[in-house]
């Protein structure tokens, strides 16, 4: 796959680069919260699987219940199918319902150690990938030794992370499929983005991500529940348990308004900076002794930001604060 240029007209400018980053540090603390709502919520249903049905089907309902009452994400709607990319960049929904099932299959057969330090090494460097080969709506960012170093110290910021934990699941086989579904998660944020440039609306974008990654989810479901892999569920009463879909629906709004600006690689790295953050308050809050190890997992992911950031206002010659215009802005000011 290639870069793939824009219709004419579908470019939008972006927001600061700093807001941009703090949305999506903001938006894996959500993650984070996500996590442990919905691992809750699986040992309510006796179905992990359940569980990620039904905080996708409340994230879902969101972008629906926004679809039937705002016009301008109606209209969102209608340029992306007016206006049609190549049909592989609305496939960005489906890499997050393969993730899904990753996390609730692999997950307990290699531990969550070591997914986490898989998908995070996936993830990272299949970011770095696709900034390098164009595919997000900010255009090319080449492989700098910074960027490298960057993405290498995600990983080691999330290996620290889990020190301690369990690492004695079996079936380390999968660790390399875990690596490329996590991998997968970059082309999301990246299709995903060139989505909104299309919509030119975030919700828009959301909409159709709920689309392919939430069918899929339903379409593979009721293939398991047919197979008898699914136990019939009681949903419980209490009203927080259904906030991971929330958080999830937050989270696809706001990495669609900070990919354009900072790349697919920053955006990774910095959700991965809110997830860590996150989970360090969440055990703050739950009473549990704050980890020093997810500490120092935070600090050096900050330092991974920060070395991406100073590697993209090298190759753009922008301050890491300034935002950056696409190529299509620098066709039009030529």
């Amino acid at each position: 796959m290639t870069a793939v240029p824009l219709p004419r007209g579908a470019e939008r400018r972006g927001v600061p680069p700093w807001l941009a980053l703090a949305l999506v540090v903001i938006g894996g603390a959500g993650a984070a919260a996500q996590v442990a709502v919905n691992a809750e919520l699986g040992t309510r249903l006796d179905s992990p699987l359940s569980a990620t049905v039904v905080s996708n089907t409340v994230g879902g309902a969101i972008f629906v219940v926004a679809l039937c009452v705002f016009p301008r994400v109606r209209e969102g709607v209608a340029r992306a199918w007016r206006d049609r990319l190549p049909w592989w960049l609305y496939t960005g929904g489906m890499f997050g319902a393969v993730f899904v099932f990753a996390g609730a299959y692999a997950g307990p057969l290699v531990g969550v150690a070591v997914f986490t330090v898989a998908q995070v090494c996936g993830n990272s460097l299949g970011a770095l990938a696709t900034d390098a080969a164009g595919l997000g709506p900010g255009g090319r960012l080449r492989v700098t030794p910074a960027r490298l170093l960057a993405a290498l110290s995600a990983i080691g910021a999330v290996a620290v992370a889990q020190a301690g934990r369990d690492v004695t699941g079996r079936m380390w086989w999968l660790v390399p499929v875990i690596m490329v579904i996590g991998a997968s998660l970059a082309l999301q944020g990246a299709f995903n983005g060139r989505v909104n440039e299309i919509t030119g609306n975030p919700v828009s974008t959301g909409f159709v991500n709920f689309v392919s990654g939430t069918g899929v989810l339903y379409v593979v479901t009721a293939v398991i529940a047919v197979l008898g892999g699914v136990p019939g569920v009681t949903l419980p009463a209490e009203p927080w348990l259904y906030l991971g879909g929330v958080f999830g629906a937050a989270l696809v709004v706001f990495s669609m308004i900070a990919v354009r600006v900072i790349g697919v690689l920053r955006m990774a790295l910095g959700i991965l900076a809110g997830q860590l953050a996150g989970a360090l308050v969440l055990d703050v809050v739950l009473g549990h002794p704050p980890s020093p190890w997810v500490a120092a997992g935070v600090l050096l992911t900050a330092g991974a930001v920060a070395l991406a950031s100073m590697s993209r206002a090298a190759q753009t010659g922008t301050s890491p604060g300034q935002p950056v215009a696409s190529k299509h802005e620098s066709v039009r000011r030529s």
